[in-house]
Formats: structure tokens, C-alpha cells, sequence
């Protein structure tokens, strides 16, 4: 099912921007980038779900929706005779409505059924808002309305456990306060996902609900079990999203051992990688910056905390971001990311968010890393792994400072 969420208000209007809040908090569950100004939108890898943005519903939108099997419309309200939130069923209609905005969700669905015979399926959630200045913060009762409203659309969408997240309700104790304050927050799901290749059961991950199909293909290419994507065959899901079924050509074997301890694995048995790269340095001023753009795209640790980050990068820009409750599934998303897509950047440089253990040395190499940054520390293993292979492994990435654990030659 195609789905289309459309939030609209003016975010500088405090209250009446509550449907771009929400939108925030949506699109950052799917580990998307929230879209800034209206007319923008971004959508899910699958396409089934778009996250769109507007000012106000249009009239030249209404032959839009009519591709959607279903549309979500969230605004602000400012009737004292609805209920501060309303997630209900909207109907084609006329008749203006107690909303803050001219057109209403109802009347763009009559025009919708006027111009091409049809319409999508329609729900409309809306929020009081109680107070209208200029300023970009919500009012303090309404912004308690929203984290409610995200938490019931990402019930609403998450139809097949997607979403990495839930709202769960929690009681904070205060020093010195009279009683404890009764509110929602974010808390990590974890998944299980059964990964089957050529109809044998191999292993199942425990992650986050999110790029599943990237997870067990980079999991399969970190272990040497595939080196491209021809020789996928087919990737089929359990419609519960329990299982990944993988066909792939060939025989194959399935590997004694997987690189998913915690703290180590046996020594590299691969040839000296250093040989095999060619020379590549980067400037070593420059890698605080590079770290620090990819701190900024940590978006769903920034809501719930917990999760791990991963990024790759050419040395320049950041070109790829995964986030997981896993250390490991990063990479594997990133390294499926990597193998599916049409990339045209060399993945130079990994960056982590934990620490440096040697089975994430090891997966590094499948992907031709050379270097490996992260904010905290590697493993004794670890850096041996990374001076046998080739890899410059820094951590303890701050602004002003870091440590060079191997091959510091690479940098200038």
C-alpha cells in the first residue's frame, strides 16, 4: 500500500507548525531527514511511504493523492469543541472547517472525486494548537499533543514492525520534587530477524527494524559469502518481517564462524592488505570536520538514544549513514547499502559511534576501508588487525585533538 503523509501549518507560527513537528518525528523514525520547507517531501527506499510538507492544502493537488491508496493529512486546530487530538476517517466534503488553514482535507478529497471519479482512503490528525505567535517553538501543551500524535501515526503505520522505536509511557522522579512527572518517551525496539539462505537457517539478527534487506546482503558480503549483487537471486520476507529469505547462485557454503562476538575473533588470515590498496592520505585537520558532519546525521539516537551510527565517506563528504541498536548490523547495512546501490564514491573512510572491535576491522576490509574513525576506543586486536591490513585507526575523535593508533603515514 502507497501511502502519502502530508503535514501543513506554518512552522513559524508556533502552534500552527504542530503537523511539521510531527513530521519530524516521523520521518526521523524511518531514519529520514525531516523536509524543511514546504513543497519538499522525502519518502521511504520502497517508495511506499512519502513524507510531504506544505503551508496549506491546494486544489491542483487533488489529482496527486488519487495515486495513493491512502492519505494521512495532519494539522492544527483551534476549536475549543474538538478534542485537543482527533484521528478520525475523512469523508469528501464542502463544508469549511474549524482548522487553521483555508482548504480543508475534506474539500480537497470532494475535488479529488469531482476531477478523476475516485479518491484514496483519507485520515486526518490534528492537534490543538493555543497559541499562534511568531517563534518556532510549540506552546508547552501542545508540544505534549504531538509526542501523542507521533506515537499513534507510528502505530498506525507500522503495519509490518517497521519502526525502530516506540512511545512508551514512563514516570520520571524528580529530586526535591512533590511527584514524579507521568510522560511518553521513545525507548528502542529490537527485531529478530532470521536470516535463510538456499533454504537453510543461518543465524538471526537482533536490530532494528529498519533496511533489513541491506543488513543480511552486507552481512552476507562481510562474511565473503557474496562478492556482488548478481549473484543474489531473489530476497523474499515473511509478511510479519520474521524471516529474509536470500537464494544464491551457486554452492555455497555457510561459514563455521561469524564475525558477531563481542570483544574478538581469531587473527587475520588474509594477506597483507597494504599491498593490495593503493596509497591514499588525507589531510589530518581535516578529519575532526569530516567526524563532526557525521555526528550531525545521527538522527535516531538523537530522539530515543541507544543507537549505534555508522557513515562512509570518500574522504570528503558523507556519503552513506546507518543507524542500528547493533554495532555491527551498521556495518552490514552499510556494506549492503554499498553492494545494492548505484554508488559513485570509493568508500575510503568508516566512522563509528562505538568502540573498535576487531571482527569491525575485519568487515571494514570487504568494503576496501582504509581508514576507521571513531569517538571512542579500538581493541588491542583491533589496531593489530588494522597495521596487518593496511587501515589508519583513529579514536578518541574530538574537535581538537584525536589518537592514531596505525598507520599514521596516511595522514598529512
Amino acid at each position: 500500500m502507497k501511502r502519502l503523509i502530508i503535514a501543513y501549518g506554518n512552522r513559524d507560527r508556533e502552534d500552527d507548525g504542530a503537523g511539521w513537528h510531527i513530521l519530524e518525528k516521523l520521518t526521523a523514525a524511518y531514519g529520514l531527514a525531516v523536509p524543511e520547507h514546504p513543497g519538499e517531501w522525502v519518502e521511504t527506499n520502497d517508495g511506499k511511504l512519502r513524507f510531504l510538507y506544505l503551508f496549506q492544502l491546494l486544489p491542483e493537488m487533488a489529482e496527486e493523492i488519487c495515486c495513493y491508496d491512502q492519505v494521512i493529512f495532519i494539522d492544527a486546530h483551534n476549536s475549543e469543541q474538538l478534542q485537543d487530538l482527533v484521528f478520525e476517517v475523512v469523508q469528501p466534503s464542502t463544508e469549511h472547517s474549524a482548522f487553521t488553514h483555508h482548504m480543508s482535507a475534506g474539500e480537497l478529497l470532494a475535488i479529488a472525486k469531482v476531477i478523476t471519479g475516485t479518491m484514496p482512503n483519507a485520515k486526518l490528525l490534528t492537534v490543538r494548537g493555543f497559541s499562534f505567535q511568531f517563534k518556532q517553538e510549540l506552546s508547552e501543551r501542545t508540544a505534549k499533543l504531538v509526542e501523542h500524535a507521533a506515537s499513534l501515526l507510528l502505530d498506525e503505520l507500522d503495519t509490518s514492525g517497521l519502526v525502530p522505536y516506540v512511545q512508551l509511557p514512563v514516570k520520571t522522579y524528580m529530586v526535591n520534587a512533590s511527584e514524579p512527572i507521568e510522560q511518553h518517551k521513545p525507548v528502542i525496539r529490537e527485531h529478530s530477524l532470521e536470516l535463510i539462505v538456499n533454504g537453510e537457517s543461518w543465524l538471526s539478527f537482533i536490530c532494528s527494524p529498519t533496511e533489513l534487506r541491506e543488513l543480511a546482503v552486507g552481512f552476507l558480503r562481510n562474511e565473503n559469502v557474496i562478492s556482488n549483487k548478481n549473484q543474489i537471486q531473489s530476497v523474499l520476507f515473511k509478511s510479519d518481517l520474521s524471516a529474509i529469505e536470500i537464494e544464491i547462485s551457486g554452492e555455497i557454503r555457510k561459514p563455521t564462524k561469524f564475525h558477531r562476538t563481542s570483544t574478538g575473533t581469531e587473527p587475520l588470515n588474509s594477506p597483507t592488505f597494504s599491498s593490495v590498496f593503493k596509497p591514499v592520505r588525507l589531510i589530518a585537520n581535516d578529519l575532526p570536520a569530516l567526524y563532526n558532519q557525521f555526528s550531525k546525521q545521527q538522527k535516531l539516537h538523537d530522539i530515543a538514544g541507544g543507537f549505534h551510527t555508522a557513515g562512509l565517506s570518500d574522504g570528503k563528504n558523507i556519503n552513506l549513514v546507518m543507524e542500528d541498536l547493533g554495532r555491527h548490523n551498521c556495518i552490514d547495512k552499510l556494506a549492503g547499502a554499498w553492494l545494492l546501490g548505484e554508488q559513485n564514491f570509493e568508500p575510503l573512510v568508516l566512522m563509528l559511534t562505538g568502540r573498535v572491535s576487531s571482527e569491525m576491522v575485519m568487515k571494514s576490509l570487504a568494503m576496501g576501508i582504509r581508514f576507521i574513525l571513531s569517538r571512542t576506543t579500538p581493541t588491542a586486536l583491533a589496531v593489530e588487525m588494522a597495521k596487518e591490513a593496511g587501515i589508519c585507526l583513529v579514536g578518541y575523535m574530538r574537535a581538537n585533538q584525536f589518537d592514531v593508533y596505525s598507520h599514521s603515514e596516511y595522514l598529512i
